[in-house]
């Protein structure tokens, strides 16, 4: 089993901003942290495809997904860098109805990028779990598509009340990837999402102009967006690798994928950190190969 790590965790939403290391410096940072293959970030793409390969080619590392809406552009930079899925990070969606337009959507972008030997996927937060119907968002998601995986994101399922295992065995041959975050606490899914029709703000409009903001604004945008509604971080919930506070079973986890017809990636992403940021990462490395066989 090779444990893998995104590069949100080497910067996050700080390298849309312009705050976070280069893609370069992250390849060289992975590498030495211990983990083989990457998942990437849209960010990352704006670098030269023949740059990117050059670079995994000096540090030793694969990519396997990257976090992005699924269009043809990404779809083709992904295959051209030796990439396996295309991961949708997220849209809003609140009902049974609007999961199942998702799902619809979902389809048809994992047509497009059949031809070039790309899968496509949905990653979750908490408030996929939001019930609808007698059934979840994401339930409702995956039992609509027919070509669409699931990228279980371990840590925001528990918080959102869902207990991994269950969902992994629910859509044995559905999951492509986890995303390995512990968690210490259920919150729950929080209010119902916001709707795919109702007006929003552009966030891509505002990290497109950000680089040209002053470097406390950039801060500032940062801050707001880990921030809890009611107060505190949606990301201190990130408790240590197999802390006595973890309400997570890793190896029940990795027994429930081991009953697929193909291995899943294991992805790690750290938004909390409980220690200084290398140690965090290279122990949660470590302590993923001692102990899940």
């Amino acid at each position: 089993m090779k444990v893998g790590i995104g590069t949100y965790s080497f910067g996050g939403l700080a390298s849309y901003l312009g705050l976070g290391p280069t893609l370069p410096e992250k390849f060289r940072k992975i590498r030495g942290l211990g983990y083989s293959p990457v998942e990437l970030l849209p960010v990352d793409l704006e670098n030269d495809v023949e740059d990117i390969r050059k670079w995994l080619d000096e540090t030793g590392l694969e990519v396997t997904s990257i976090h992005a809406e699924p269009t043809e552009e990404v779809v083709k930079k992904m295959a051209a860098i030796g990439g396996k899925a295309v991961i949708w990070a997220g849209t809003p969606f609140c009902s049974k109805s609007e999961a199942i337009e998702v799902a619809h959507l979902l389809d048809e972008m994992a047509e497009m990028a059949e031809p070039y030997g790309i899968k496509i996927g949905y990653h979750n937060h908490e408030r996929e779990f939001y019930f609808d119907e007698g059934k979840t968002l994401l339930e409702h998601l995956l039992d609509n598509s027919s070509k669409c995986y699931s990228q279980l994101d371990c840590g925001w399922a528990m918080y959102g009340g869902m207990y991994p295992p269950y969902f992994i065995r629910k859509y044995k041959n559905r999951i492509i990837s986890i995303h390995v975050k512990e968690n210490s606490k259920v919150m729950g899914p929080g209010e119902k999402p916001a709707s795919r029709h109702a007006p929003r703000n552009n966030m891509g409009s505002v990290f497109a102009n950000a680089k040209s903001l002053p470097l406390e604004e950039r801060q500032k945008i940062l801050e707001n967006f880990t921030k809890r509604p009611g107060g505190g971080s949606r990301f201190n919930v990130q408790c240590k690798m197999g802390a006595p506070e973890s309400n997570l079973d890793w190896k029940e986890i990795k027994a429930a994928l081991d009953e697929q017809d193909f291995e899943a990636f294991w992805i790690v992403e750290r938004e909390g950190f409980y220690d200084e940021h290398d140690k965090c990462l290279a122990e949660d490395c470590a302590w993923i190969m001692e102990n899940i066989k």
